[in-house]
């Protein structure tokens, strides 16, 4: 292959094809985000038209931006040379999973020390311990892949920064953010990807938990949003509110079953009904 790339433009164009990656699930849920006006209850329809047309307009403006993106010579030169690298080498190309490269997004920060304390921590009173930090990222990691093989995982080591993806029918993507302050217990700041109504609802809601400094427990909490569009409130037992909201607050309680079943399980109830 003519003008073999050396391994800065490799690490670079791998950071495109992240780029690219989560414009790509940003899309996912275009569908829900277009359609969620029409299930909150407005106070008139000049109102519901102008929030429906604005939601129209930020999709197609996110589906352009990621069709040019497409369409630049640069990223049609990334695939090309993929191609002709698979072509050439099509015997030792073996099939890609993302479950068994979960920290491929993190490639392009190999470079990053992962050991070192930033000047700007210094005298500031924050904490930087990333051996320990790291170590508990793993293992909690590791315990929650054991019971949701489905959920994709990506943990960036080099800003402690957790990636937790639902699987599409749910539509939201988290990120999780260690935050160590001297003396004290970690703080984990949760956002979504997606800047829907129904995701900021979801965040607020999460960061009221009641474990606050647990990663295990918020990583079970983050896994109990994968039904939220399916699951029914347990307080009303509806999936709708009298304002079409979901039950997004969670809660983990032992619910009383006629089968003698009194292991602990995350509730879901509608704000409405709390």
């Amino acid at each position: 292959m003519e003008n073999e790339w050396n391994e800065a433009e490799v690490q670079s164009a791998l950071a495109r094809l992240h780029h690219m990656h989560i414009q790509l699930r940003h899309l996912r849920d275009a569908v829900p985000r277009l359609i969620e006006p029409m299930l909150i209850q407005q106070r008139s329809p000049e109102d519901l038209y102008t929030t429906f047309a604005k939601s129209v307009t930020t999709i197609r403006s996110d589906i352009n931006t990621f069709t040019a993106a497409c369409r630049e010579d640069s990223y049609q030169d990334i695939l090309r040379r993929a191609a002709e690298s698979r072509t050439q080498n099509s015997d030792d190309v073996p099939a890609w999973k993302v479950t068994e490269h979960e920290d491929w997004l993190d490639v392009r920060k190999v470079d990053s020390p992962m050991d070192t304390t930033p000047e700007s921590a210094v005298n500031t009173g924050v904490h930087q311990t990333p051996t320990t930090d790291l170590a508990v990222f793993r293992a909690a990691i590791e315990r929650f892949k054991q019971g949701n093989p489905n959920i994709e995982v990506i943990l960036d080591e080099t800003t402690r920064r957790m990636k937790v993806a639902l699987p599409p029918q749910a539509c939201i993507h988290f990120e999780i953010e260690w935050k160590s302050i001297r003396d004290r217990e970690p703080t984990y700041v949760v956002t979504t990807l997606e800047k829907t109504n129904m995701h900021a609802a979801i965040t607020k809601a999460v960061s009221s938990r009641a474990q606050p400094s647990s990663l295990d427990y918020l990583l079970e909490m983050l896994a109990s949003y994968i039904d939220i569009r399916s699951r029914k409130c347990s307080n009303c037992h509806r999936l709708l509110d009298p304002d079409a909201q979901f039950p997004i607050l969670r809660s983990k309680k032992r619910p009383k079953q006629s089968d003698g079943n009194d292991k602990l399980a995350w509730q879901a109830y509608h704000i409405s009904c709390s």
